[in-house]
């Protein structure tokens, strides 16, 4: 009977292993393919990503120091 309760105790270490490997897995294919590295948002392939699209919207010039763009009027 007491083997009995170890094995249930080892099945369920077991089962928590790989349910912790397979969201850990799949968590980072979340992250690589909809969150992005924000300094990588000049690649086309990160150019949908939700933080480079974030990032944009936050800075119009992409970053580059200019908060706004300068569009003169011919007169």
């Amino acid at each position: 009977m007491n083997n009995q309760k170890g094995q249930a105790v080892v099945e369920y270490i077991l089962m928590f292993v790989v349910m912790a490997a397979m969201i850990s897995s799949l968590l980072a294919m979340v992250k690589r393919k909809y969150i992005g590295d924000i300094t990588k948002c000049d690649l086309p392939v990160n150019k949908k990503s939700i933080v480079c699209k974030l990032n944009s919207s936050l800075n119009p010039t992409g970053g580059g120091g200019k908060p706004f763009q300068y569009y003169p009027f011919k007169k």
